[in-house]
């Protein structure tokens, strides 16, 4: 479902980097995370938020971001492709944050 980017409350923490774009994070003031996706759409180029996951732990956000970065635009691969791919976003990630 796609949100209002200005939807999310005033009271919790978005955690956000150009490394992890078009995703940010959000932890609710009641402890729980969310992952959304930035989002353009319509004639008008409308900015919205989409909800991706709801991830119990900060390491759960950024290992689902690294697999949404991953597996965008529906390219194909060879495994070593693959492979050699999530390292380098694992890496960009790892270096903000360790990701267990």
């Amino acid at each position: 479902m796609l949100r209002n980017p200005n939807s999310i409350p005033e009271g919790d923490t978005v955690i956000e980097d150009p490394v992890l774009e078009p995703f940010f994070i959000s932890k609710s003031q009641s402890g729980g995370y969310t992952v959304y996706e930035r989002v353009i759409k319509g004639e008008n180029n409308t900015h919205y938020i989409k909800t991706v996951s709801y991830p119990s732990t900060f390491n759960g956000a950024l290992k689902t971001i690294g697999r949404e970065i991953l597996n965008q635009g529906g390219k194909k691969y060879t495994l070593k492709e693959y492979l050699d791919r999530w390292e380098s976003i694992e890496s960009k990630i790892t270096t903000l944050s360790t990701i267990d």
